[in-house]
C-alpha cells in the first residue's frame, strides 16, 4: 500500500525551523552553563502535598506564543498532567439491555473498602481504601485500592473524573444527592493527594440505554450496536431508529444520531420537569451541570467542568452523520453558550430568558443563571470528528466572554486518525496527519481564535504501542507546552499490551462497551491486583515544570537518560525562601540527577518527599540590567545531553506555530484523495467510501476559506 507524504508545515516554516536548529547547539552552551547550586539547600522531609488553589486563564498579548494558558494566583504558568479516571462510569456491558449499573453509587460502599472488579466492565471501581490516613501513609502498591495515592506516586496533578448524566439525574427532574455525595467523596480523595479534578460530563454514543438492535432487524450493512454511556433512559428519543453501526462504525448509529438530533432541538423530555430549569432535554442537562456546579463552585480542588465528552451531530436522515461546520455553529456552540450562561451568569449583552422558557435556540436571550462559577474553568470539546482528522470541523470564533475557558480536544494521532482507524494503514509519521505535533498545533490555532487555554483531555493508545505512540504524544505535548489526561487510569484486559490504561488487571473475559455480547466466560473473576504497566511507568513518570515563574519558553524530558532541560523568561524577581513564587519542578522517584540552575534564577531548595520524589524550587532574580524587562534562565536535571539542550534552545527560539483549519483540511483531503487512487484495492475502496462520508461531514466548501498562500 502507498503512503502519502505530506509536509509537516508550510515550506517557509520548515526553513525557519532549520535555521533555528543550526544555531541551537551554540546557543545552548551560552545558557546551560555549569551548575550554580552552592547556596541551595537540599533536604529530605516528610512534607505533604501542596495545597490546591484556584487557577485562571492568562491571555498573552505579545511574544512568540500568544496561546492562553493556565496560571495560579502568583501568576505562575501551570502545567497539568494526569489521566482519566473511569471507575465511576455508568457504562454499557454485554447483554445489559438497560439493566442496572454494576458498581454501587452510595459513598458508604467505598469507606475503607473497594468493591470487586467485574469482568463485565472494562475498568475497576474508583477507590481510596486508606483515605483515613495521611496522604503519604496511603499505599501506592498494587492491589492497595488507593487510586489517588497511586496517581500521586506517578506525579499526576490532575484527574479527569468521568461522570454520567444517567446517574446524576436517573429520574427526570430529580438530581441525585447520593451521586453528588459520591462525587464529593472522590474529590476529597484527590484533594488529599494534591490532585486537581475536572468534572467531566461524559457520553459515548449518547446513552447506554440505546440497546443493540436484534439481528435481522437492521438495514443492510448496519450491525447491531448500542450506546456506551451518557444520558438516562428517559432522555433517549431515538424516533424508533435501530441501534446499529453502519459500515461497522459505532459512531454511525441511527438511534444515537436521532437521539442527538432531538437533544440539539431541546425536545420535550419524557418525564416531569421537577428540579430542572425547563422542560426540554437541554434544560434537564444544563440543570444537571448546575447541580454539580452549585455543589463544587467554592472548591479549589475542582479545576472545572467539562460540558460534554465527544459531542456528535444529530441526524434523522438515512445516513447518521451531519455537516460538522453547521452542527458546530448551529447546535454545539450555542448549547455551550447557554450552559456557560447558566453556570456563570455571563450575559454578553443579551437579556435573560424568562424562567418559563429558559432556552432560546435562536440566541435572542441568555440562559437564566443557575450557579455562581467565577473562579473555575469551563472545559469544552469540539465535535468528535476531530478525533479522526486532528483538526476541528468548525469555524473557531469567540462564543462567550467568560474569562476562564479551556479548549479540551482529544488528540489520538495514529490511534484514531483516519488513515489508521478507517483505512487500516500503518501508524507512523509521513502520511496523514504528518506528525505528532500536528494535532496540537491545530488546537493552538483554534484556541487562540476562541480566546481559551488548551488542555487535551484524552490521548493515548494500547500499551503495546507505547514506543511509537505514547512516547511521541508526550514529546509533542512538551514541544507545544500542552497539558493532558491520558485515557485511561485503570483497565481490565487479557494481556497488559492491549489495555488502554496505566494500571492493568487481568481478565480473561473480553467484554464490550456497547451492549453487544462479549467473548469468554462473563462470570470469570478478574485479578484483584492492579499492575503498573512498565512502559507507562517509564514514560509517564517525567520531570515536569508544574509552575513556572515568568514565562515557560521550552522544556523536554528524555526518558532514556532520565534527564531534563528547560528555559524560561524571568519577568520579576522572586523571593528566596517563598515557595509560593518559585518555579516548581517535579522530579519523580525514578530520576536521581542533580538540579542545576543558570541565568536569571537561583536554586532555592530541593525537597525530597516521603515517596522518594523531589520538588525543586527555583527563585528568579532581577530580570536584567540596563532597563531590561525580562531575562532568560535555565534549569537542568541530570547531565542533560547537548542534543537535549539544543532541542530546548531551538524550541524556545523558534516555537512551533499554530496550523490553521484551512491548511489542515487541505492536507487531509489531499491524503484521502491519494488513498482513493491507491494500488491496493482494499485501501482504495475504503478510501472512496470515506470520501463519501467526508462529503457529508466537510461539505463541498470550507467556510473558513482557502489556505493562505
Amino acid at each position: 500500500m502507498s503512503l502519502l507524504r505530506c509536509p509537516a508545515v508550510p515550506g517557509q516554516r520548515r526553513f525557519l525551523r532549520a535555521v533555528a536548529l543550526v544555531g541551537a547547539a551554540l546557543a545552548a552552551t551560552l545558557l546551560f552553563v555549569p551548575p550554580r547550586a552552592a547556596n541551595a539547600s537540599t533536604r529530605s522531609t516528610g512534607a505533604g502535598v501542596q495545597a490546591l488553589t484556584f487557577l485562571h486563564v492568562v491571555t498573552p498579548t505579545s511574544g512568540p506564543d500568544i496561546t492562553p494558558y493556565l496560571a495560579d494566583s502568583a501568576g505562575r504558568q501551570v502545567l497539568l498532567h494526569g489521566a482519566a479516571a473511569v471507575g465511576m462510569e455508568d457504562v454499557a456491558y454485554p447483554n445489559a439491555n438497560g439493566g442496572p449499573a454494576i458498581f454501587p453509587v452510595a459513598p458508604s460502599a467505598y469507606q475503607g473498602r473497594c468493591p470487586r472488579a467485574s469482568a463485565l466492565i472494562p475498568q475497576p471501581p474508583l477507590c481510596e481504601v486508606q483515605a483515613a490516613r495521611p496522604a503519604f501513609a496511603q499505599s501506592a502498591a498494587p492491589g492497595s485500592g488507593d487510586d489517588f495515592a497511586q496517581m500521586r506516586a506517578l506525579g499526576f496533578n490532575v484527574v479527569r473524573l468521568v461522570l454520567n448524566w444517567s446517574q446524576l439525574e436517573p429520574t427526570a427532574g430529580t438530581y441525585s444527592t447520593t451521586y453528588l455525595n459520591r462525587v464529593a467523596q472522590v474529590v476529597g480523595w484527590a484533594r488529599q493527594q494534591g490532585i486537581y479534578v475536572i468534572l467531566d460530563m461524559h457520553q459515548d454514543q449518547y446513552s447506554r440505554y440505546i440497546v443493540p438492535a436484534k439481528k435481522g432487524t437492521t438495514p443492510p450493512g448496519c450491525t447491531p450496536s448500542g450506546g456506551g454511556d451518557g444520558a438516562p433512559a428517559w432522555a433517549v428519543q431515538d424516533d424508533g431508529k435501530p441501534g446499529c453501526a453502519m459500515f461497522g462504525i459505532d459512531e454511525l448509529n441511527p438511534a444515537e444520531s436521532a437521539s442527538f438530533y432531538n437533544f440539539w432541538q431541546n425536545a420535550i423530555a419524557a418525564g416531569p420537569q421537577g428540579q430542572a430549569p425547563g422542560t426540554g432535554l437541554q434544560d434537564h442537562y444544563i440543570g444537571a451541570l448546575a447541580a454539580l456546579a452549585r455543589r463544587f463552585q467554592g472548591d479549589a480542588a475542582v479545576l472545572g467542568y467539562e460540558l460534554m465528552n465527544e459531542p456528535q451531530p444529530g441526524s434523522i436522515g438515512s445516513t447518521p452523520a451531519g455537516n460538522g461546520y453547521q452542527a458546530s455553529s448551529q447546535d454545539l456552540y450555542p448549547f455551550y453558550t447557554r450552559a456557560i450562561e447558566a453556570l456563570t451568569g455571563v450575559r454578553d449583552g443579551r437579556p435573560t430568558c424568562p424562567a418559563s422558557a429558559p432556552t432560546s435556540l435562536s440566541g435572542s436571550c441568555a440562559y437564566p443563571q443557575l450557579a455562581s462559577v467565577n473562579r473555575q474553568q469551563i472545559f469544552f470539546e469540539p465535535l468528535a470528528y476531530r478525533n479522526l482528522v486532528d483538526f476541528s470541523v468548525q469555524v473557531s470564533a469567540p462564543f462567550s466572554s467568560y474569562p476562564n475557558l479551556v479548549f479540551a480536544p482529544h488528540v489520538y494521532t495514529y490511534a484514531f486518525t483516519v488513515e489508521q482507524d478507517l483505512l487500516g494503514l500503518p501508524a507512523k509519521p509521513g502520511g496523514y496527519p504528518p506528525n505528532f505535533t500536528f494535532g496540537y498545533q491545530t488546537a493552538e490555532s483554534e484556541a487562540q481564535a476562541m480566546h481559551s487555554a488548551v488542555l487535551v483531555t484524552e490521548f493515548g493508545d494500547a500499551a503495546n504501542t507505547d514506543p511509537t505512540i505514547l512516547a511521541n504524544e508526550l514529546a509533542a505535548q512538551e514541544a507545544t507546552q500542552t497539558g493532558g489526561t491520558l485515557w485511561a487510569w485503570k483497565g481490565l484486559s487479557n494481556v497488559a499490551g492491549t489495555c488502554w490504561c496505566t494500571r492493568w488487571q487481568h481478565s480473561s473475559y473480553q467484554t464490550t462497551a456497547n451492549g453487544t455480547a462479549g467473548k469468554g466466560n462473563p462470570k470469570s473473576v478478574p485479578s484483584p491486583v492492579d499492575l503498573l504497566i512498565p512502559s507507562r511507568q517509564r514514560l509517564l513518570m517525567r520531570v515536569s515544570p508544574i509552575a513556572t515563574a515568568g514565562r515557560l519558553d521550552a522544556y523536554a524530558y528524555d526518558p532514556g537518560s532520565h534527564t531534563f532541560a528547560m528555559l524560561a523568561t524571568s519577568t520579576m524577581a522572586g523571593r528566596r525562601g517563598d515557595h509560593r513564587t518559585d518555579t516548581v519542578i517535579y522530579i519523580p522517584s525514578t530520576v536521581h540527577g542533580a538540579v542545576h540552575v543558570s541565568g536569571a534564577a537561583v536554586l532555592d531548595s530541593v525537597v525530597t518527599r516521603s515517596d522518594g520524589s523531589r520538588m525543586a524550587f527555583v527563585a528568579t532574580t532581577f530580570p536584567g540590567t540596563g532597563g531590561a524587562s525580562a531575562a532568560r534562565y535555565g534549569v537542568t536535571v541530570g547531565p542533560a545531553s547537548a542534543s537535549l539542550t539544543a532541542r530546548v534552545t531551538a524550541e524556545a527560539s523558534s516555537p512551533l506555530q499554530p496550523i490553521s483549519e484551512p491548511v489542515a483540511r487541505a492536507m487531509a483531503e489531499d491524503a484521502l484523495n491519494t488513498e482513493a487512487h491507491s494500488s491496493n484495492a482494499s485501501v482504495r475502496s475504503t478510501a472512496q467510501l470515506v470520501q463519501g462520508l467526508a462529503g457529508i461531514v466537510l461539505g463541498s466548501t470550507d467556510p473558513n476559506g482557502a489556505p493562505a498562500s
